[in-house]
């Protein structure tokens, strides 16, 4: 027994080590012009964003809020954007008077599009749209609408925008209340 699960190895190794075995062409030189990721419309983006706001309810304690998110994608052009992302939420003040809990902090799972209103090419300031989708672990689920501007290049640039968010917010006893609110996002994408 001891022999053919040797042996059984060894033949695993061996087609392990044939499959290395290849052939690379490399470009010859001065064949083509070097490629430069930052000037690309397509391919990988990412971004990080730090933000704050509060809900906006009429008559109610409102509930302020510290959020980082951190989303990455591909970029189809410069009009669209697909990804996702993932945050941190931070309840800052009347938490257990709004939510009826003292947990502080939830985590946003999302997919997430954006894309520029105008052609990036010439301008170096651009404003742009984005919208989030996900749910926020372990409240509930979340729709986040915004704009914003774009500063700096194609591939690098500071952002700034303004959303609109609307939560379901977990409260004790398994209900479910939504709130809508109000977020300024900072960061930086490339």
């Amino acid at each position: 027994m001891k022999k053919i699960f040797m042996l059984l190895a060894i033949f695993c190794v061996a087609c392990a080590a044939q499959a290395q075995d290849r052939v690379v062409k490399m470009p010859t030189e001065g064949s083509k012009v070097p490629f430069n990721p930052a000037e690309s419309d397509k391919g990988y983006w990412c971004s990080i964003e730090v933000g704050g706001g509060a809900t906006t309810m009429e008559g109610r304690k409102n509930l302020p809020m510290g959020e980082i998110v951190f989303s990455n994608g591909y970029r189809i052009n410069q009009f669209l954007k697909v990804g996702v992302g993932i945050g941190a939420l931070y309840y800052i003040a009347n938490n257990n008077e709004v939510r009826g809990t003292t947990r502080k902090l939830s985590m946003p799972l999302f997919a997430t599009l954006r894309g520029n209103f105008l052609n990036e090419d010439t301008r170096s300031v651009v404003p742009y749209w984005t919208a989030n989708v996900g749910a926020s672990l372990p409240d509930g689920l979340f729709l986040t609408p915004g704009v914003g501007l774009r500063v700096g290049e194609m591939r690098n640039a500071f952002i700034i925008n303004l959303n609109y968010t609307l939560r379901e917010l977990k409260m004790p006893a398994d209900q479910h209340k939504y709130y809508s609110g109000i977020m300024l996002k900072l960061g930086y994408e490339f």
